[in-house]
């Protein structure tokens, strides 16, 4: 069934300032009352994104991807330290900042857990800094692995229990950003993400098992609260959750595009008009919502406060497309046939169609009758 743009019309956002009262900088509320999107029966809306920008003020390392928990079950409090029944599954979170290299992210893990491992012995906890890979001089693009180790100098340390570093997708995407094992079950203490070797008595050696990264998002997602036909996978929905197994299934999405994130900037300039459009299924649209999500549908990760009086906003411009569906029914003239004045043998139109010498001239048959009534 063939379809055709009978109207278009474009709206143009801004959500920094004059936002209706239950909006903010990153989800914001367009009242349509007065004027409303409405199509008619045999028609359907299409929005499309045309452009969409905004400044990246959030960091990459932020409330999303920061926390990493500690296990270790062991007494210290005979020594200053603390029991081990308060040192089971303790959350600690690395600075919400920009980190320039894999280095300095490693280096500020290697602090958090060294500072932990102090307080909890009661005893010097020195992060090595030489020993931290990949090395400060290393770049992304330089020879490395791109795998975080370092080692934390503790004298006789005694522990004797396994310490246990755990990355949990119920505190985020952590797992990603410093490269270990996700634990799906946050109920889990003992089973570890990454490898802390504690057999020197003087030393505790973190080896992380996967390449780290510096930021765990790649694009900005720009959704809809209208009913509509795309669809997505469940993990775009997800937030902090994740399922082995289980039904799987595709569902509705609320996605109206896709926004890859810069380092300072997350923009997007349509080439072709149609990247991502959604096509609604309602007929009159009296209030739009638009609203800004990472990968796994989380808000973004700007500051307390920074959406309603800050600087977290963004802009965009929609195209607003009436498309009609054009059936057997939109191409069939609903007016009668042509109505004849005069005999056909005067006419010049041509004859339909030659039935073997038949007469094909209705008006023919009329003139014999009347004439045979004369």
């Amino acid at each position: 069934m063939s379809q055709e743009v009978v109207s278009s019309y474009n709206i143009f956002v801004d959500s920094e300032r004059y936002l209706a009262p239950n909006s903010r900088g990153d989800n914001i509320y367009l009242p349509l009352q007065q004027t409303p999107i409405t199509c008619a029966d045999n028609q359907f809306i299409r929005l499309t994104l045309q452009s969409f920008s905004m400044y990246k003020n959030f960091t990459n390392v932020n409330t999303n991807n920061d926390t990493f928990r500690y296990t270790l079950d062991q007494d210290y409090s005979g020594s200053g330290g603390q029991t081990g029944t308060i040192n089971k599954n303790v959350a600690l979170e690395l600075t919400n900042q920009n980190y320039a290299s894999l280095y300095d992210l490693a280096k500020e893990f290697g602090t958090k857990l060294a500072s932990q491992l102090e307080t909890h012995l009661n005893k010097t906890a020195t992060l090595n800094t030489g020993s931290i890979k990949p090395a400060n001089t290393t770049t992304l693009a330089g020879t490395t692995n791109n795998i975080i180790s370092f080692e934390i100098d503790i004298t006789a340390h005694s522990i004797a229990q396994p310490l246990v570093i755990q990355f949990k997708v119920a505190d985020g995407d952590i797992f990603e950003l410093l490269g270990g094992d996700r634990i799906r079950n946050s109920a889990d203490t003992t089973t570890a993400s990454i490898t802390a070797d504690t057999s020197n008595a003087n030393k505790v050696v973190i080896t992380c098992k996967f390449p780290a990264q510096l930021s765990t998002q790649q694009n900005i997602y720009l959704r809809t609260n209208v009913s509509n036909t795309n669809i997505q996978t469940e993990s775009f929905d997800a937030g902090n959750s994740d399922v082995v197994g289980g039904d799987n299934v595709m569902g509705g999405s609320r996605i109206l595009g896709k926004i890859i994130i810069d380092n300072e900037f997350a923009t997007f300039t349509s080439g072709t008009q149609m990247e991502y459009f959604v096509n609604l299924l309602q007929k009159q649209v009296n209030t739009l919502q638009l609203y800004l999500t990472d990968s796994h549908g989380r808000s973004l990760p700007f500051l307390a406060g920074q959406t309603t009086l800050g600087n977290a906003s963004f802009e965009c411009v929609i195209k607003v497309d009436i498309v009609q569906y054009m059936s057997p029914m939109n191409n069939t003239l609903n007016s009668g046939g042509v109505q004849r004045t005069i005999p056909a043998r005067f006419g010049t139109e041509p004859l339909k169609h030659i039935d073997y010498g038949k007469d094909n001239y209705p008006d023919h048959l009329e003139l014999r009758m009347k004439n045979a009534r004369m």
